[in-house]
């Protein structure tokens, strides 16, 4: 039994969201079913044209945070999520996670400070990194990152004190799990 999606109707005003009356998760939802990562960088980016800067980030970083904590840098990389790198990266900044984006910046550094936004070109990029002598298959970036402080919460700061950036109202594809 999969995920079934319906179109679900958003009103999420600047006035509850200051409140803090959704968490950064549910007022991202409306991004999460929508805006593929899985057909590349010119798809991604249209997906992404009817939404604010800091939305866009916020879904990177959530995408960046599922990813790490289930498989961490190496899976993030390997998998169609390593699209929205530098979005993340960036998100960790904008949101004041200072500490982490120096951690994930070393990860980049690994890559010669970019990263390929075409999935065969980062799987081949990260298989000649995983040749390197003394490559360490993320493993410092990854222990760093599981120990750090919750990056929930400092999304959640966030998306409060910039309310106006995730409005959102109208219809959009989501789960059909009761709110």
């Amino acid at each position: 039994m999969g995920i079934k999606l319906v179109n679900k109707y958003f009103d999420l005003n600047e006035k509850d969201i200051a409140e803090g009356k959704y968490s950064a998760w549910e007022l991202i939802q409306p991004l999460w079913y929508t805006v593929s990562i899985y057909d590349g960088l010119d798809v991604y980016e249209q997906d992404l044209k009817p939404f604010t800067e800091a939305q866009r980030k916020i879904l990177a970083l959530f995408w960046y945070d599922s990813e790490v904590c289930n498989g961490g840098h190496d899976q993030f990389f390997f998998n169609s999520t390593g699209i929205v790198w530098k979005d993340a990266l960036e998100c960790m900044r904008m949101i004041g996670a200072g500490k982490y984006a120096q951690n994930f910046q070393k990860a980049v550094d690994l890559f010669g400070g970019r990263i390929p936004f075409d999935r065969s070109e980062r799987i081949a990029a990260l298989e000649k990194l995983r040749e390197e002598e003394g490559f360490d298959d993320f493993e410092q970036i990854d222990s760093f990152y599981d120990d750090g402080e919750d990056i929930d919460q400092l999304m959640n700061e966030y998306v409060k004190s910039h309310a106006a950036d995730f409005v959102v109202k109208g219809a959009y594809l989501a789960d059909n799990f009761p709110d």
